[in-house]
């Protein structure tokens, strides 16, 4: 008896020095970072993300256990905001997210988890918009103080979440991608369209080629024009070929003066009329998505859109976040009175 007491205490000391030992050696704490890039628009992703009610179309863990229990408090999409879970405890345990944070794409969070042990962590979720896609990447860290830190030899947790990372990343980019043209119907109102006289650069203009047509167009108004300009920088068009992938447009500004030509613009002359409009935030590149949403809704009224008119409200030159671009897309409709083209 003694022997064997003489050896569990010997095997207690060693498991105690090996703890303590690797306790030392072992990181305290766990980073796991995953990322993956979307073919979708930033704006799509980023909805998916922010909004803690919209989680369940890809969260790995709710697609594991869809019997677990939500609920939510807080404005859903702003810092504060959480939801709490309750689901089978070899599954998904209890815990509780929280938004700790959310601007210029990247959402920052906070995570207490009551089974099936407490514990706590924290990280951010990222989005980038690269070339009309985005790129999300998903990082979370853990703290695991001492002696806990030991079992950390004999887990790799950067593979065991990370897995679940990769599988989260996959599902949103599914989503993502096979919703990338929706939008609410509930934010396309029926409005009117106050009307205004432009000054700018009429022009069929490839799709690759817009970005410099604006910038080379707003650069020459701006100059032009000066003081007579009365509003925000304004895209007019006609029509948008998806053959030949060009648009009859022009780039142009409010003015208030007709009286003095601009040598290579013209004056456009939109009357009131009735529309429908979105008041869109976020990147260009997303702008598919309401111009989609805008169409579908004016075919099933039988609305016939003779004019788009896009507003830049708050673009590059006034924000580096393209997440925060604010630009008002109205479809004139029935009741769009005549437009004008002056001769140069």
């Amino acid at each position: 008896m003694k022997k064997f007491l003489r050896f569990l205490l010997i095997l207690i000391l060693l498991i105690a020095a090996i703890v303590v030992i690797l306790g030392i050696i072992e990181p305290k704490d766990i980073n796991v970072e995953r990322s993956l890039t979307m073919n979708a628009p930033r704006e799509v992703v980023w909805n998916q993300l922010v909004n803690f009610k919209n989680w369940t179309n890809w969260s790995p863990w709710y697609r594991m256990d869809s019997t677990m229990k939500l609920d939510y408090q807080g404005t859903d999409g702003q810092p504060g905001s959480s939801y709490h879970w309750v689901g089978d405890a070899k599954k998904s345990g209890e815990g509780t997210m929280t938004n700790a944070g959310a601007d210029s794409g990247t959402l920052k969070y906070n995570l207490a988890f009551m089974k099936p042990r407490e514990s706590k962590a924290d990280g951010w979720i990222k989005t980038e918009e690269t070339g009309g896609q985005t790129k999300v990447t998903w990082h979370m860290h853990m703290h695991c103080g001492f002696p806990w830190n030991a079992m950390l030899a004999f887990m790799d947790m950067d593979k065991m979440l990370g897995k679940d990372f990769e599988a989260g990343l996959k599902n949103l980019k599914e989503y993502s991608e096979a919703h990338a043209m929706d939008m609410p119907s509930a934010d396309i109102k029926e409005t009117q369209f106050p009307g205004h006289i432009y000054c700018g650069v009429h022009k069929t203009v490839g799709w690759n080629d817009m970005h410099q047509f604006f910038m080379d167009a707003y650069s020459m108004l701006g100059k032009e024009l000066n003081s007579r300009i009365a509003g925000p920088a304004t895209g007019l068009y006609w029509t948008w070929d998806t053959v030949k992938h060009n648009a009859d447009m022009a780039a142009v500004f409010p003015v208030t003066d007709t009286t003095k030509a601009v040598k290579g613009a013209g004056f456009f002359n939109v009357s009131a009329s009735s529309a429908c409009m979105v008041a869109y935030n976020g990147a260009y590149s997303g702008m598919m998505a309401p111009h989609m949403a805008l169409m579908k809704y004016c075919a099933s009224k039988n609305m016939k859109v003779k004019l788009v008119v896009e507003e830049y409200i708050k673009g590059p030159h006034e924000e580096k976040d393209s997440t925060k671009y604010v630009t008002n897309i109205y479809y004139l409709c029935d009741g769009m009175g005549n437009m004008a083209d002056a001769k140069k």
